[in-house]
């Protein structure tokens, strides 16, 4: 069969089409941009074309990520190809081991999950949405023995995964333009994919009757005891054993993530203690709280684009330098509207900030402009200015800071790179 990724170069789409062309299938794919997967897909002997939505040769079937216009959706189906959406060839192909949703830390609990069942002596193949740091092969990882995969919970189709293990990490009821406004109905999906896992684990306070239920006064508890600006040192109870545990990452958030990761592993059946010892050396993902340089001014890369994702961040590294500069950039106009005065509050941390233009991602452009952020944030007494994503890095250059921390999930990151490259 051959295969044609419409979008080849996102998160999602990079890794599912990686595993197409593991498991046996003809691929080839296309996207808008060059993005960091597209050298590792064609690396790996998958053609692809950038600069435009084509299709190459005659596929017997076009995935197509959910970023893809539907006029050109519509266009493919009537030149007479079979055009199926992301989340459909994933539930018509793929029963993954383990199956991990949720608002935050899918991404990092989806790679510590397949860290540790690899340091455990298993061979999991994984299909993330974020690329681990020093990888070579990005966002599938081969393996001999089942998936563990990242299940995109802003898609309704995603109740429709069949996993043997459901993990939850939380829900915040991100995305509601995807469930009708509606955050009954997004509970409702998550809980249907719930019910379809043989075994379960979910936040303590989350309403379902799962196998493991992680946090205080839940089946698996977890505590920090120590924490430093690249170290995070807890402990983690589960029945009468405790066992303490360390990340050498960045992100007082991670021993959450990481806790429910150990929950999947005890439901797969690996030993509790050696699942909480394997991640010691678990080396994190790119883009989460990714340090790109580290000199007199520290420059980090994250992708955290929620209010919470974002107060997380700033409060992980708040403790450890005295003068912050934040620059974020919005992501989608039905967030940015529907968030917009918390996302002034928790930018509100760092001691300078920087607000770009909204990255639209699939969405129609709005009326509605970030300028207004920057003024939310100055009445309450901050720095903050409105700086246009292509004039930041000369922006930046001209101030001082022990840390730049730049947020966002679009094209900011380029831009942090190319800063990085420029501080001293």
């Amino acid at each position: 069969m051959k295969i044609h990724f419409v979008g080849i170069g996102g998160m999602g789409l990079s890794a599912l089409a990686l595993w197409s062309k593991h498991v046996g299938y003809e691929v080839t794919g296309c996207d808008l941009s060059d993005g960091p997967m597209i050298k590792i897909i064609r690396d790996l002997g998958i053609e692809v074309t950038t600069g435009k939505n084509e299709i190459i040769d005659h596929p017997d079937i076009v995935v197509v990520s959910s970023a893809v216009p539907k006029a050109t959706v519509d266009d493919f189906k009537k030149s007479g190809f079979e055009v199926v959406e992301r989340m459909d060839f994933v539930t018509s192909k793929i029963n993954p081991l383990i199956g991990i949703t949720g608002t935050d830390g899918k991404s990092s609990t989806t790679f510590m999950s397949q860290w540790l069942a690899t340091k455990n002596g298993l061979d999991p193949m994984m299909i993330c949405g974020a690329i681990p740091v020093n990888s070579t092969f990005g966002t599938f990882k081969s393996g001999k023995g089942g998936i563990i995969f990242e299940v995109d919970e802003s898609d309704p189709k995603m109740e429709d995964v069949k996993s043997e293990i459901g993990l939850l990490t939380n829900l915040r009821y991100d995305h509601l333009d995807r469930y009708q406004n509606d955050s009954k109905l997004q509970f409702e999906k998550v809980v249907n994919f719930l019910k379809k896992a043989k075994y379960t684990a979910v936040p303590f306070d989350f309403d379902f009757d799962a196998s493991i239920k992680v946090g205080k006064g839940g089946d698996i508890e977890y505590w920090p005891i120590e924490s430093e600006f690249k170290k995070q040192v807890f402990k983690v109870k589960y029945g009468n054993a405790e066992v303490t545990a360390t990340l050498n990452i960045a992100g007082v958030h991670q021993i959450a993530n990481a806790t429910t990761a150990i929950a999947g592993g005890i439901l797969a059946g690996l030993p509790f203690q050696k699942c909480a010892e394997a991640l010691s050396d678990y080396p994190g993902l790119k883009r989460r709280l990714e340090v790109l340089h580290d000199g007199e001014s520290t420059v980090i890369d994250d992708y955290a684009h929620t209010p919470d994702e974002v107060k997380s961040a700033l409060m992980s590294v708040k403790p450890y330098f005295k003068k912050i500069i934040a620059i974020f950039e919005p992501h989608r106009y039905t967030r940015f509207s529907k968030f917009e005065k918390y996302f002034a509050d928790v930018l509100s941390f760092a001691d300078e900030i920087y607000v770009t233009e909204i990255f639209g991602a699939f969405e129609d452009e709005n009326n509605i402009g970030s300028e207004v952020l920057a003024g939310d944030i100055k009445s309450k007494g901050k720095s903050a200015k409105f700086v246009k994503l292509d004039e930041i890095v000369e922006t930046l250059k001209k101030t001082r800071a022990d840390l730049y921390i730049f947020m966002g999930a679009g094209n900011i990151t380029y831009k942090a790179h190319e800063f990085a490259g420029e501080v001293e």
